[in-house]
């Protein structure tokens, strides 16, 4: 039984009911469900063995008879049913933006449209545009997306296998005669997405993993490569780093005498038995590289002169930003959200719930901003062990303003400016309005600055190195955004915000206290950006994030 495929069927029940113009109420159980599986790490067979789904809010007697035949049976027979019905690859079109499931259904309906490949057909020959909804910008749009779902095929988020693929290294290490196991290639390297998953096993003789793997589903490709254990350490950092790393650090290696043959490396005539990686690089005079920052070969130069940065660990972390509670679209309260993040470590809490002209996501009126002020007040007068700030997610607005006046804005601890909306001005125009919102003297951070959401939304288009240029010239920090669908700003820019002193926030943007870990996928990111501690504004203490707030109010 697949927990993920378990998932991923209850996800396209739900839509592919909403397309047959069911009770939509009947379609949230099984999309609550799959939401409930995603957020709550539970045994779904052990529930299914004691009889004891039913203690689960939400789980009724028909979900629960079929997700016990999926556990018992290896499949789900309502589910056969279902697409048989109605075809499965209509789920992918729903996630096109612009296409609902009431869309999906017309496209069905009325021209017999299935998957993306005959949806883009029907765009390129105008069949689409005879439809109601149809126009040209929303055809144009369409296609734009099908070309970003086709290139992002066959690709997963590292986040996405994370559980699965620590659970089967666990598997590995208890077969006989291994000694160990470890995730390598670009996971080690905290790719942002997959295409396989790479494993280094140390063992004492060769083994076949054929059969072993047969027993794991997996929806990416596997590779196993076995190393003995006088080769382990050697092989481990060569299938860590891009080929362009290992290529330069090959050469570096050679200049100092090393040979590197059939796979094993040589001093003179004696092979060398490695302890550690660290060993390794003290041999050849550089400072260790950690894995993530393995990806260019300009990194050796650094390791030359011993002027790589002490990368930031999630001990650094001090404080929480960016969280949503119940004010606005998220499913926990302020102080739920605030003591869970107490648990974790943090020494403060800045909620950040969705302004006003985010009417989706129940954006805070004026009025209910006052009442929030008020609440945070009161939970700050109870000592929770945890200091609460008041923050908000304002909406940056087409012409680049923020969402409230003046006297609205000067309430709050902190502005997180972001873009929500009107995503297809021009680069000029996407580049100008955010600037625009950077220079608002009430702004003092910017919400994921590309807006992607990976494997599913391109960046919008905007001019990411004149926007790290005004957050400087203007003293604005600017997010990681640790959502594992953001992670945004891409690492890739990291370095040049550094080297423009721009300050960098890694943030949750957290909607319920199951997610607030996500801080932590934001910190790897951070970290093959080459951030330190002092780069990173939520790594001040209490004391010094309080002075920060005074100064910039």
């Amino acid at each position: 039984m697949d927990k993920a495929e378990l998932i991923r069927i209850l996800k396209n029940i739900a839509t592919l009911l909403e397309i047959k113009g069911e009770n939509p109420f009947k379609a949230r159980a099984y999309l609550n469900a799959a939401t409930y599986l995603i957020e709550n790490d539970i045994d779904i067979f052990e529930h299914v063995r004691n009889g004891t789904l039913g203690e689960i809010e939400g789980f009724g007697k028909a979900l629960i008879e079929k997700i016990s035949d999926y556990v018992l049976n290896g499949k789900m027979k309502y589910y056969e049913r279902l697409i048989e019905e109605i075809p499965e690859s209509l789920v992918e079109i729903t996630k096109i933006p612009g296409i609902g499931p009431k869309k999906a259904k017309l496209l069905y309906e009325k021209l017999g449209i299935t998957d993306i490949d005959e949806l883009e057909e029907a765009c390129l020959e105008s069949r689409v545009r005879q439809l109601k909804g149809f126009t040209e910008k929303t055809i144009e749009m369409i296609l734009n997306s099908i070309q970003h779902i086709k290139a992002s095929r066959g690709r997963f988020l590292q986040e996405a296998i994370k559980r699965s693929a620590e659970n089967l290294i666990n598997e590995i290490k208890k077969l006989h005669d291994v000694n160990d196991a470890v995730i390598t290639g670009n996971f080690r390297r905290f790719a942002e997405t997959l295409s396989e998953l790479n494993i280094i096993v140390n063992a004492n003789y060769d083994i076949s993993f054929q059969e072993f793997l047969s027993q794991f589903k997996s929806l990416i490709p596997i590779n196993i490569m076995i190393t003995k254990p006088d080769n382990f350490i050697w092989q481990l950092h060569q299938t860590t780093g891009s080929e362009e790393y290992i290529s330069e650090f090959l050469k570096i290696a050679e200049s100092k005498g090393l040979k590197y043959i059939n796979g094993e490396l040589y001093n003179s005539s004696e092979k060398l038995v490695l302890v550690s990686e660290k060993e390794l690089y003290d041999l050849l005079n550089l400072q260790f590289v950690e894995p993530e920052l393995r990806e260019s070969p300009k990194i050796l130069e650094k390791a030359k002169n011993y002027a790589l940065p002490n990368l930031v660990t999630e001990q650094d972390l001090k404080g929480m930003i960016h969280c949503h509670s119940d004010w606005s679209d998220g499913k926990n309260t302020i102080k739920e959200m605030a003591l869970a993040s107490k648990e974790l470590g943090f020494e403060y809490f800045v909620i950040c719930d969705h302004s006003r002209s985010a009417s989706y996501a129940n954006g805070l009126s004026i009025e209910r901003i006052y009442e929030q002020h008020k609440e945070i007040d009161e939970l700050n007068s109870e000592n929770l062990g945890i200091k609460i700030y008041k923050g908000i997610e304002s909406d940056i607005l087409p012409d680049g303003s923020l969402d409230y006046p003046e006297e609205i804005l000067k309430l709050f601890d902190i502005v997180i400016a972001s873009v929500h909306s009107s995503f297809k001005m021009s680069r000029s125009e996407m580049t100008r309005r955010i600037t625009y919102a950077l220079r608002s003297p009430f702004t003092t951070m910017l919400g994921h600055p590309t807006g992607r959401l990976l494997l599913a939304r391109p960046p919008y288009e905007v001019d990411v190195h004149e926007i790290i240029d005004v957050a400087a010239s203007e003293d604005k920090i600017i997010e990681i955004n640790a959502n594992p669908y953001r992670l945004d700003l891409p690492w890739e820019y990291l370095e040049f915000a550094k080297s423009k002193s721009v300050k960098i926030s890694i943030n949750p943007d957290s909607h319920n206290v199951n997610t607030l870990l996500d801080v932590f996928i934001g910190v790897k990111v951070a970290r093959k950006g080459g951030l330190e501690a002092a780069d990173i504004i939520n790594c001040l203490n209490l004391y010094e994030f309080e002075k920060f707030i005074r100064e910039k109010k």
